[in-house]
């Protein structure tokens, strides 16, 4: 996320105390709401590079969106601060993944992928996440489900000729 904030000339919203309360305690009232386990790290943010390496293809391989899911929960559920890749190795481990993944995380080509993600999502002007793509029109943020949800049923309606004339 640091480069397409910095491409976007805007800080992350951990980074800008007023958004960073405003988004922490959205984030604790929709666990609350949607009774989702919700223990956010202590120190936000943190480096992400030994997970985010983790988490491409080449790393995890068939495990993508297993891996994923255990990185997330690991965060956003039990508060780990997972920038420190001796931690983020021995979580593997106790988890039962194997140490060949971990290795691969630190591979060119896991370094190459992320790059290539990176530039992906830039070229896609997207800025932040989560963000869904579908047929050129994105919807970003979890608060979108709905206008996707809409988009895809083919009630997605609103103003869009205004919209053309008011774009940059």
């Amino acid at each position: 996320m640091g480069k397409l904030f910095s491409h976007h000339r805007f800080p992350g919203p951990g980074e800008i105390p007023a958004k960073r309360n405003y988004e922490l305690k959205k984030c604790f009232r929709y666990a609350h709401k949607n009774n989702l386990a919700f223990k956010p790290p202590m120190q936000f943010p943190f480096n992400p590079l030994a997970i985010i390496r983790l988490a491409t293809k080449h790393a995890s391989q068939m495990r993508q969106a297993e891996i994923i899911s255990f990185i997330y929960k690991l965060v956003w559920a039990q508060g780990y601060v997972l920038d420190d890749p001796d931690v983020v190795q021995n979580l593997l481990k106790e988890h039962g993944f194997e140490e060949a993944m971990f290795e691969r995380s630190f591979a060119r080509e896991a370094k190459i992928e992320l790059k290539q993600n990176i530039n992906e999502a830039i070229e896609s002007n997207i800025f932040g996440v989560p963000t869904f793509s579908l047929d050129n029109d994105f919807f970003w943020g979890n608060d979108s489900m709905e206008d996707l949800t809409n988009y895809l049923t083919d009630h997605d309606n609103w103003d869009k000729e205004l919209y053309n004339k008011l774009k940059t």
